[in-house]
């Protein structure tokens, strides 16, 4: 299949699914009621906002080096202390382990010389994204309430990854936007997930925060399927996994009495 074809049926098919989960929360959110989060645990909706920073590990440390992950995501969280959710984030990292990436061009130099017979400035970068569905379970203790606590949480998503190269001044036409694809070791696959850590819920609902460790693992291949660097396909399939600490600042979704909700 044509990998426009197929990025098209993709897209198409995440936004139809987008579109039925923001549906679903809507419906959500009208069947709840204004409770004292201080009085136990609650049924609760809450935004995210995270930050995560990783080591690389399987084949990814053979490509590159450690990365960040920021990302938003939805929570539900319901009186028994369960939770499910969907979140998303952008992937990047400066530290490229590969140094072969655009070896054929550069002839007996390690320069790249751009049309007007100049050495060409060109970097390299770590990019992508990860996206998934979460369930989650908060143990209240070491709280000031029953809604804090220590949480674990598992993960089914999908990430990409790829190395970004930047042409700057674009004045090398080896490394035009349709070549940069035989380069760049686009990688895309199912990924699962891992959390653990403690969360937090202010009586007074202005401090809501959770830390943690998280574990990912991405069952990924590459899809560009040759590689003009070292012209052959790409066959083997990939285990991509990252290990690190995440941090999120939480904003719940309180209901006022007048049925209209606000951020704390």
């Amino acid at each position: 299949m044509d990998l426009n074809i197929f990025t098209l049926a993709v897209y198409k098919s995440t936004m139809k699914t987008l579109n039925l989960l923001l549906l679903f929360i809507g419906l959500q959110l009208s069947l709840f009621a204004q409770e004292d989060i201080s009085e136990g645990a609650i049924r609760l909706p809450m935004i995210n906002l995270n930050a995560s920073f990783h080591i690389p590990g399987g084949d990814l440390a053979d490509r590159f080096g450690n990365s960040a992950l920021f990302g938003v995501g939805f929570q539900l969280k319901n009186k028994n202390n369960t939770y499910w959710g969907i979140e998303g984030g952008g992937l990047t990292g400066s530290d490229i382990v590969e140094d072969n990436i655009i070896n054929i061009i550069t002839a007996d130099s390690i320069d790249v010389i751009d049309v007007n017979g100049n050495t060409a400035t060109i970097r390299f970068w770590e990019r992508g994204a990860h996206a998934q569905f979460v369930l989650g379970k908060i143990i209240p203790v070491l709280g000031p309430n029953e809604n804090s606590g220590f949480f674990v949480q598992a993960g089914l998503g999908y990430m990409y990854h790829k190395i970004r190269i930047e042409n700057l001044g674009n004045q090398v036409p080896q490394l035009n936007s349709e070549m940069l694809k035989g380069y760049d070791r686009l990688s895309m696959g199912i990924s699962t997930s891992e959390f653990i850590g403690y969360r937090y819920f202010s009586n007074n609902q202005k401090i809501n925060f959770f830390i943690g460790l998280e574990f990912i693992q991405a069952f990924t291949k590459d899809v560009r399927q040759y590689d003009y660097n070292t012209q052959t396909a790409y066959e083997n399939s990939r285990l991509d996994l990252l290990s690190g600490i995440k941090f999120g600042w939480t904003f719940p979704l309180y209901k006022k009495s007048d049925n209209k909700y606000y951020y704390y």
